[in-house]
This record gives structure tokens, C-alpha cells and sequence, in this order.
């Protein structure tokens, strides 16, 4: 058996997933690694999610926090999570996901034989609203990455990972699969992932590989649960462009690159308003409600870029032609 003096915080933020959170929540009790402080928040579920976990509460003990009303965001459960966990490693888990039996045991063991080592990640399978396995995460590196690195397990630099990977998109398919230290958490949380609705988790992990390495295991330790994915109306099609142009904004300001590669990593963003629904004064209205001084900053940061890239005002140019046909 391996040494479990480690303790490990684990954040349920519940909401409205009184039919699977039940299985969440047992499958964390019955992790092969038992030093583990387990915290629910449910944000104002209006399903029979409270029922459920108070009965579970009351069956294992644990802490149970609910809102009255829903705050609009999960990473307020992550703001109360960064003050009241004890434990020397954070893991948030979507309470529509499932964990397998040994995840805890093998990413604190991943972690601890490399001290340098801020964040654990791993492959996860895909269910779907039935618990059936219908996917891996494999999918996600390959169908939209299109790379074989994660095939393997592999400990990384996290700066390194940061400006080859991150700063291009999300390189953790889902967060239930990743297990994080207490102290990178705590650093890496501010009250500005609030604002954001879509991305949050995305800067977040930016923010922890700036502070060590990051180890992946290609074993699925994680079940990741797909739900229908309904149409964007133009409101949130704006709302996610701005959120994607802020958090690559805020990443590449943490990343230490000179201001020139600016305008080529926003390259694919600007080509995007061409062909989505919103329109350039939706995006614009959106990003001003998000952080007005970001807005301004980054506009500025992309002009000044673009001028030492003159050669994508040409191709802007291609491309605005084509999209208008």
C-alpha cells in the first residue's frame, strides 16, 4: 500500500444533476486512497439533487454546503473551495462524471515522485446519459489536435506546455481527470475566472502551467459524461468569441513571448467572426461586458503585433473576400 498521509480536498459543485450525483459522490467514497476530504456545494439545484446528497451526508459525513439561489457560475464553488480545503491536493469533480475506483491513488503517487509536478492528468472514457461507454478521450487529442503525444504517459514542462499547446486551447478534455496541488490551485484561481462562462477552466489550467511540471497517464482513470449539445443561439455564439479572445489574450500575456507572435496566435479568432452568426457589434458588446479594460488592452496589444505582422492584414484581407462570396 502507498503512503496516504497526503490528504486530498474534493470539490463536488453540484447543480441540477440529482440523477447522477449519487454515483459522483460514491464513486469518490470508494477511491483505493482513503485520506480524502470530500466538500459539496450545490448551487440552487431545482431537481432532487439536495435530497440525494443529504441522505449520502448523512450515510458518510461529509461537507455539504448549498446556495439558496444559483450563483450563474461553477467557479464560485471554486472560489469557497480555495479557502475551506485542508488538503495538500485539489481535484474538482463534475458531478455528472464518474471516477475509477484508483484515480486518487495513482495521480497523488504520480505527483509526489515528482516533486516539481503542479497538476495529473488522465484519459478518460466517454459515457453517455446512460453510463454507456461511447467514446475516449483519444478523440479529442486526435480529431482536434491532431496529435499522437497524448497516446502516452508523458511529464512535461508546464511553461513549455503552456506556449506549445495551451495557448492554443484546452489541452484537459474535462476537469474530473485532473488532480491539482493545493498550492497551484490557490495561485491559479481569481475572481476574474468568475466573468467567464465557457473558458474559465481553460485559463485556469494556463495558470497552473506556468508553476511546474504536469504529468498525463494514458490509462482512462475518468468517466466523462456527453449530453446533447443544443444549438447556439447568436447571443452565446458572440459571448464565446469574446470569452476565446480574452482567455488567449490572458494566457499569452502570462506566457513571456515576445509581442510579435500576438497577431499569428489570434490569426484562426479573427478569421472565425467571418464565418460564425454573431457580428463584429455583438463580439465587441460581449467583450466589454466581460472586462472593459482587457478589451482595451488587448485591442491595443493586437494592433501593435499586427503592425510588426503586416503580412496577415493581407491575408485578413483574402479571407474576408472568400467568406463574403
Amino acid at each position: 500500500m502507498m503512503d496516504q498521509s497526503s490528504k486530498v480536498s474534493v470539490l463536488v459543485p453540484s447543480y441540477n444533476h440529482g440523477r447522477y450525483i449519487r454515483e459522483r459522490i460514491e464513486s469518490i467514497i470508494n477511491q483505493t486512497y482513503v485520506n480524502i476530504e470530500l466538500i459539496v456545494i450545490d448551487d440552487g439545484s431545482e431537481d432532487n439533487s439536495d435530497d440525494v446528497i443529504r441522505g449520502l451526508q448523512a450515510q458518510h459525513g461529509f461537507a455539504y454546503l448549498r446556495n439558496k439561489q444559483n450563483s450563474g457560475t461553477p467557479f464560485s464553488a471554486w472560489e469557497r473551495v480555495s479557502s475551506l480545503a485542508t488538503g495538500e491536493y485539489i481535484w474538482v469533480c463534475e458531478s455528472d462524471d464518474i471516477a475509477e475506483s484508483s484515480f486518487v491513488e495513482m495521480a497523488v503517487a504520480s505527483l509526489a515522485a515528482e516533486p516539481d509536478a503542479v497538476m495529473f492528468y488522465s484519459s478518460s472514457h466517454v459515457i453517455n446519459e446512460a453510463g454507456e461507454i461511447i467514446g475516449h478521450t483519444d478523440s479529442y487529442f486526435h480529431d482536434i489536435w491532431k496529435e499522437t503525444r497524448w497516446d502516452g504517459d508523458f511529464i512535461a514542462d508546464g511553461r513549455a506546455e503552456l506556449i506549445q499547446f495551451q495557448l492554443r486551447g484546452q489541452t484537459l478534455p474535462n476537469m474530473s481527470s485532473a488532480l491539482f496541488t493545493a498550492n497551484a490551485f490557490s495561485t491559479a484561481y481569481t475572481p476574474f475566472l468568475k466573468r467567464l462562462r465557457l473558458t474559465g477552466d481553460w485559463l485556469f489550467v494556463g495558470e497552473v502551467l506556468k508553476q511546474g511540471k504536469v504529468v498525463f497517464n494514458h490509462t482512462a482513470l475518468n468517466r466523462f459524461r456527453k449530453h446533447e449539445v443544443t444549438s447556439r443561439v447568436r447571443v452565446k455564439s458572440a459571448r464565446s468569441q469574446a470569452e476565446f479572445i480574452l482567455t488567449k489574450y490572458r494566457l499569452f500575456c502570462g506566457s513571456g513571448q515576445p509581442i510579435s507572435r500576438f497577431a499569428p496566435l489570434m490569426g484562426s479568432d479573427v478569421i472565425r467572426f467571418l464565418y460564425e452568426p454573431a457580428s463584429w457589434l455583438d463580439v465587441s458588446k460581449e467583450l466589454l461586458k466581460v472586462s472593459w479594460p482587457d478589451t482595451i488592452r488587448f485591442v491595443s496589444l493586437l494592433l501593435i503585433s499586427t503592425s510588426k505582422n503586416t503580412a496577415y492584414i493581407r491575408k485578413f484581407k483574402e479571407r474576408f473576400n472568400h467568406a463574403k462570396k
